[in-house]
């Protein structure tokens, strides 16, 4: 080979390098354009959605204890689980968008990280309203469990004293368990709050925060959900046996049957729902742990994604259930109607119109008399000559 063609060679491999290096950082620059494009999207759906999900769920939940207070619903213990359940998904949806990062560069900082003790007590509340909620479904499903298999036993099982004990038992144990856990949220170096900092290349830090994630992950979900999945098919089972037999039942026993029915149907919607919507978020913790990431922190293009969809799964589950009541349950939709006074304004108008209708007939009775007296005084005129007229013959 002479010098011509190496230096002809050299010069071609030269450009193959340049051109090489030319097209990785076009596609550098791609790629960043393209994970630019999808964070805006996300935090335009954010923008969107948070705002929607905030005034439907606050909305529903406090019309749904409005309602729950009715007197259709008052004596029954369920009452008291779905008034504790509303007001955990209320103290949720407020205490998630201080999770967003989109609300934290609109505020231009963490509102969490005010403090320390600000931090650890955001989480503890945070995640108790989380874990609270989903055992509160789960004293949901067991007492309509108890009232569809067991009808006889249910008012001496399912009282309002037993409920009182197991929402305040809820309440001292998982937030007993999450003041606890707070020692690993704290605040990092950029000023952000985390509930998962700590360090991550100490091993028996990490085993150490294993143990809590593990034991919340199924406190929040693993545990609720598998009760969940064994009980809700059983109670279904029951109601379609209870179904077959409820011509043969007398009108008292099949008003009675159709109510519990109905209220059954109604949270057996709202378990369905929660299993489905809280997979997502509790992978999103599972994962952060494995990969030894931070839950709400930044991260890949695909963790992004990933954790701002299972978030908005888990946001509709909270603010979702006033709307499945209302879907599923004609006695709650009765009783919404009583709240929003519609009943009082029809019962309005058939009184109105039951009053037009009475004194429209009065009016009839009284013309019918009037022609009638006037009839009679008619035959008195005519008959009183022809009298005289015999009187005088005899």
């Amino acid at each position: 080979m002479n010098t011509t063609e190496s230096s002809l060679l050299n010069s071609t491999v030269a450009c193959l390098e340049n051109c090489t290096t030319t097209i990785n950082i076009i596609d550098d620059k791609t790629t960043a354009i393209a994970n630019h494009i999808v964070i805006v999207v996300l935090n335009y759906v954010n923008y969107v959605l948070l705002p929607v999900f905030l005034v439907l769920g606050l909305t529903g939940n406090t019309l749904t204890i409005m309602v729950m207070n009715n007197k259709k619903f008052v004596n029954q213990t369920s009452t008291l689980f779905l008034t504790a359940l509303s007001l955990s998904d209320t103290v949720l949806l407020l205490t998630q968008p201080f999770n967003k990062v989109f609300v934290m560069k609109l505020f231009g900082l963490d509102l969490r990280a005010l403090s320390n003790i600000g931090c650890k007590i955001f989480f503890i509340i945070f995640k108790t309203s989380k874990m609270t909620s989903s055992w509160f479904l789960v004293l949901l499903c067991f007492e309509r469990f108890v009232a569809v298999w067991f009808p006889l036993k249910a008012k001496t099982i399912c009282t309002r004293r037993y409920a009182f004990i197991a929402i305040a038992a809820v309440y001292l144990v998982i937030g007993s368990y999450t003041s606890i856990w707070s020692y690993a949220s704290n605040i990092d170096e950029k000023g952000i709050c985390h509930p998962d900092q700590y360090d991550k290349s100490d091993p028996v830090e990490v085993q150490k925060f294993g143990r809590f994630i593990i034991g919340g992950v199924s406190l929040y979900s693993l545990i609720p959900t598998t009760i969940l999945l064994t009980l809700t098919p059983l109670i279904v089972v029951q109601l379609f046996r209870r179904a077959k037999m409820f011509g043969k039942m007398s009108s008292q026993s099949k008003k009675k049957q159709s109510d519990t029915n109905k209220t059954t149907v109604m949270l057996v919607g709202v378990m369905f729902a929660y299993v489905i919507l809280i997979l997502p978020v509790t992978g999103l913790h599972l994962f952060a742990f494995i990969f030894r990431l931070n839950a709400f922190g930044s991260g890949s293009l695909g963790w992004a994604i990933y954790r701002e969809v299972s978030q908005i799964l888990e946001q509709i589950n909270y603010c979702i259930n006033f709307f499945l009541y209302v879907l599923s349950s004609s006695l709650f939709r009765g009783a919404l109607n009583d709240l929003l006074c519609f009943k009082k304004l029809r019962t309005l108008k058939r009184s109105t119109h039951l009053g037009s209708s009475i004194r429209r007939n009065n009016s009839e009775k009284i013309k019918t008399n009037l022609t009638g007296t006037e009839s009679n005084e008619k035959t008195i005129e005519n008959e009183g000559p022809a009298k005289e007229d015999d009187g005088q013959k005899f």
